[in-house]
């Protein structure tokens, strides 16, 4: 009988964190959290959490499975689960999220669908999606 548990345990990303004075043109994925108190020109994608800082600005499309906007986002939001703009955010472009959070001062001018948690993306390029029950396979669409 082993008194330690003797399986290794799987790596686990690093979140990445991009400083205040740093300029980054081009885009960036991750599996891990992203926090961004400096400049980006580009999209960003991560299969984690975004936090953008109200120092931070994007000027490109973010894709991840949360987010915390205090600062400046210039293109489209795709939050899978919650998205909260913190009272210093500034979104100019549409957001599609599961559930959204805006406190009192924030600014955010576009569009906004919200999805329930099944939706699954069939064409990311087309901006379809089906949004399916896993019981029931069938076609729903739900406020949150």
């Amino acid at each position: 009988m082993a008194v330690f548990d003797s399986k290794p345990k799987a790596p686990t990303a690093m979140p990445t964190s991009i400083n205040p004075g740093t300029r980054i043109d081009g885009d960036i994925s991750s599996d891990a959290d992203i926090r961004l108190d400096g400049i980006m020109t580009g999209n960003m994608s991560s299969k984690a959490k975004v936090v953008i800082g109200a120092g931070g600005s994007v000027e490109g499309d973010i894709e991840c499975q949360s987010a915390d906007i205090s600062g400046k986002v210039t293109g489209n939001l795709e939050v899978k689960d919650i998205l909260f703009l913190k009272s210093s955010a500034v979104i100019m472009g549409n957001i599609s999220t599961s559930k959204l959070v805006i406190e009192n001062g924030a600014k955010f001018n576009g569009t906004c669908t919200m999805n329930s948690a099944n939706t699954v993306s069939l064409n990311a390029n087309s901006g379809s999606t089906k949004e399916k029950t896993p019981s029931t396979g069938t076609s729903k669409k739900e406020a949150v």
